[in-house]
């Protein structure tokens, strides 16, 4: 999708209505042209209808609004681009195969992703109507312990704007993201690049957005906020507002790191004070570190826990 095809989804939404001719005219291109470009887009899956003597219509207009995003972009002291694709097979992986190329903090987006994954190599059940993004972030000093807090961090502040747009999300260590005691959300952060030298962290992040259901196979543990909460949200603000709320607090993530958030964090964590299970073994969950570890007690002993598998046993 170039600038033209951008401009012409932009008037569609804004137009109950616009003609071929009027579209033609805005961008200096002949009709035929602007025929050719909204047969592209409906290709695209854009539900986009046309009528005599009104012109063209876009029937769904729950679509992510690239300029407004390229607008925010362009005013922001961190984030220097932004890349909308319409399909890909993960937003991580296209990061990590052209960061060279990209600048540093670059928001990479998916409409659809045909091979997303989690933690530990699980398979991300692609959602129509969801968020699929990727952040870049080039470090000078690429350090492991970085990570998890990261991960943190990054779920703290999804987890503010979902509250701050209605949803009475929690956090469940480390990576996700539960409303009504399902999975709404999930963010996967790696790093790239040589240990102890210059490197990157992209952190993927999967949100559930609008999709009126989930598949059978994972409806008992994952589920939309429409589905929950029984009314559409706004793509386009949603990421924007997590952008805005990422760098506005990351400069105080990266000086102060996340102990500076723990508090918060603890608040809407539900692992505190459950019985957990940590690659199988099982443990009570009775703090976070300053560093986001889990702090478990085992058999009368405290295990500090930065990795692995965890489990709520509810």
């Amino acid at each position: 999708m170039d600038e033209k095809d951008i401009c012409i989804l932009k008037k569609l939404y804004e137009n109950e209505y616009i003609s071929g001719e009027e579209l033609a005219s805005l961008l200096h291109v002949s009709r035929m042209a602007i025929n050719k470009r909204i047969k592209s887009l409906r290709a695209l899956g854009y539900r986009i209808e046309s009528a005599k003597k009104k012109g063209y219509m876009l029937v769904d207009k729950d679509v992510i609004r690239i300029w407004e995003i390229e607008g925010y972009i362009q005013s922001s002291n961190l984030f220097k681009e932004f890349i909308y694709l319409n399909e890909v097979d993960s937003t991580n992986a296209y990061v990590k195969q052209n960061q060279q190329y990209l600048p540093n903090a670059t928001v990479v987006y998916a409409e659809r992703q045909t091979q997303g994954r989690g933690r530990f190599s699980r398979r991300w059940v692609d959602l129509d109507k969801g968020i699929k993004m990727s952040i870049l972030l080039k470090l000078l000093l690429l350090d492991l312990e970085k990570i998890v807090p990261f991960t943190l961090f990054t779920g703290l502040v999804i987890n503010r704007v979902l509250r701050k747009h209605g949803v009475e999300s929690f956090i469940k260590w480390s990576n996700d993201i539960y409303l009504n005691g399902k999975k709404v959300c999930g963010i996967l952060s790696e790093l790239s690049g040589e240990v102890e030298g210059f490197g990157s962290i992209i952190i993927g992040i999967g949100i559930n957005v609008n999709a009126k259901s989930v598949p059978e196979e994972i409806k008992d543990i994952a589920t939309t906020l429409k589905a929950e909460t029984l009314h559409d949200f706004d793509r386009t603000r949603l990421i924007i507002d997590i952008l805005k709320e990422f760098e506005r607090e990351l400069s105080n993530f990266e000086k102060y790191g996340f102990s500076y958030f723990r508090d918060e964090y603890k608040s809407f964590c539900i692992n505190l004070g459950k019985e957990i299970l940590v690659n199988g073994e099982r443990m009570l969950c009775k703090d976070i570190g300053k560093n986001g570890e889990l702090v478990c007690e085992k058999d009368g002993k405290i295990v500090e826990i930065s990795s692995g598998e965890v489990t709520i046993r509810f």
